[in-house]
């Protein structure tokens, strides 16, 4: 089953078609180093350029996040947990969400012993694409822990993104007192009037 495929690379965004062959898409991408796209379109973080191509083909440890699609798999399988909200810097995205863990168990200390990729449900990512702020809320995200440079859990009274400016959205290269609520959506939220960013990662 083919399902809408939408990565977040180091220096590109990654949209495209993906066979999903396992039950749910996080357990493909924990179980294959390689990420197979067909019908893709990337776009440039740099200057915004989009490129085609009929076939792609990228390794999981390149992948900063996924958008979660498809399936959500068995229900009996599912167990109950906690919800910790979790915020992230990886590579040049700021990400922001809600990590689940067992009911008692601190999530932040076990963070570094998941799968590579880790969901996050009501998840907000934040970055630039041709000097635009972009925002964008999903229901699911799974994030690459490896290439987190930096992680923490959100204060319950942190001000709501929809009020933050964009300049407090930009990704950081470091952690700083302000932290983000999240809302959940599918629409993406663009914002003119932020800065360029760097150089593009070679």
């Amino acid at each position: 089953m083919f399902i809408n495929f939408t990565g977040f690379a180091g220096d590109c965004l990654i949209n495209g078609k993906l066979d999903l062959r396992a039950s749910r898409l996080t357990d493909q991408l924990n179980a294959d180093p390689l990420v197979h796209l067909v019908d893709v379109e990337l776009e440039d973080l740099g200057n915004a350029r989009r490129i085609s191509a009929a076939e792609f083909t990228i390794e999981r440890s390149q992948l900063c996040a996924v958008r979660v699609t498809g399936p959500r798999g068995s229900r009996a399988l599912r167990i109950a947990t906690t919800r910790h909200r979790l915020r992230a810097q990886i590579g040049p995205y700021t990400v922001l969400g809600r990590l689940h863990e067992r009911p008692g168990v601190d999530a932040l200390s076990t963070f570094e012993q998941r799968d590579l990729l880790v969901p996050l449900t009501d998840a907000t990512i934040a970055f630039i694409v041709g000097g635009v702020l972009d925002v964008r809320d999903w229901s699911t995200l799974v994030i690459n822990r490896e290439l987190a440079s930096w992680y923490r859990a959100v204060e319950g009274n942190d001000e709501p993104i929809g009020s933050a400016s964009p300049a407090d959205l930009a990704p950081l290269t470091g952690a700083r007192p302000a932290v983000l609520t999240l809302h959940a959506g599918d629409r993406p939220r663009r914002q003119a009037g932020t800065p360029t960013r760097g150089p593009k990662p070679r």
